[in-house]
């Protein structure tokens, strides 16, 4: 009988012991999963890519751009924080019932274009464009869609016109455009709306035949940008983990003082390394990224309660120009 208890006991320690062990791999965390797609969202995290000890056990991802609505939704998403598009995040994400916003990561990287003809663009003289074509990458969303609300608020008309098209005298002429290999001192278009870092490669290349003329983050609202990159954090896994969640919000400053100091090819390579598809090539390269591309992604964390009434306003605003809206975030989206 004693040799039966002292069995007994053994195996219970032994079993005590094993779940101690589980218990602290639980405690200290598995490895959390950041999303993100390439361009300016990768750069605000490149730090934490290139140093995997800023924060343990969080594993950056870069994506393709138009893949990131993927990780954050069906029955299991893989993305325990995603850094995606504002009005993406509130059409998919905005009741709240799985993830919540933590911040507002860019304020806006989009940059007007002129020939060496044109005008440099202010508030003061946004009436320039009157009778004139502007070529806008991407017309249907975001881009498009903000310079809109831009003239809107401004009080000038604008219309939406093929290429080739007779041009309103009298509005804004907008034309879509599919990319970048568009934007050229050759086009119909006058002006061109365009993201960095395509804006000052492009204004490069063509020996300034094409110059940026005027900032979108200036002429929207107060002229302090508008929210376009935003965090968004998973119920369950912040939950679980608090600590991470601290550390990541936190980790902005330091990530924008790693982009000013580092030398473009650490980086990019650093961005390459984030890569969840290992052929793909990054919008930023050792040649378009400088300290004035940098600036220009406009790269400076907001918390989700600083970060509300600018969003939804913002929202309010694009969803007027939408063919289908994005929405309305509901109040325990901000976290």
């Amino acid at each position: 009988m004693k040799k039966f208890l002292l069995s007994l006991f053994i195996l219970v320690l032994s079993a005590s012991a094993l779940f101690g062990v589980y218990g602290c791999k639980k405690e200290s965390g598995n490895t959390l999963n950041l999303y993100c797609p390439d361009g300016a969202p990768a750069l605000s995290v490149a730090r934490l890519i290139e140093d995997e000890t800023a924060i343990e056990n969080l594993k950056i991802n870069v994506v393709d751009a138009g893949l990131i609505g993927v990780y954050v939704t069906g029955e299991a998403p893989k993305a325990d924080y995603a850094i995606m598009p504002v009005n993406q995040a509130v059409k998919l994400l905005g009741n709240a019932s799985a993830y919540k916003l933590l911040g507002t990561v860019t304020n806006g990287n989009l940059y007007l274009m002129k020939k060496q003809s044109g005008e440099d663009i202010t508030k003061d003289n946004l009436n320039a464009l009157i009778g004139e074509r502007v070529g806008v990458i991407n017309l249907a969303n975001i881009p498009g869609l903000t310079f809109k609300a831009i003239l809107t608020d401004n009080e000038i008309p604008f219309v939406e016109l093929a290429e080739d098209e007779e041009v309103s005298l009298d509005k804004v002429n907008l034309v879509a455009l599919k990319d970048a290999t568009l934007v050229l001192p050759t086009s119909t278009c006058d002006y061109f709306v365009v993201p960095e870092p395509a804006a000052t490669t492009k204004q490069n290349k063509t020996q300034n035949k094409l110059s940026i003329c005027g900032s979108l983050q200036a002429l929207y609202g107060e002229g302090q940008g508008y929210p376009q990159a935003v965090l968004v954090g998973k119920i369950s896994a912040m939950e679980n983990d608090q600590k991470i969640t601290e550390k990541l919000i936190n980790s902005f400053t330091e990530n924008v003082k790693f982009l000013t100091e580092s030398s473009p090819e650490t980086v990019v390579n650093a961005v390459i390394k984030g890569f969840l598809d290992k052929d793909k090539t990054p919008t930023f390269t050792a040649e378009n990224l400088n300290a004035e591309v940098i600036r220009n992604c406009a790269i400076n964390f907001t918390n989700a309660k600083n970060s509300k009434a600018k969003i939804n306003a913002y929202i309010d605003k694009i969803n007027a120009f939408s063919n289908s809206t994005w929405g309305v975030a509901k109040d325990e989206f901000f976290n």
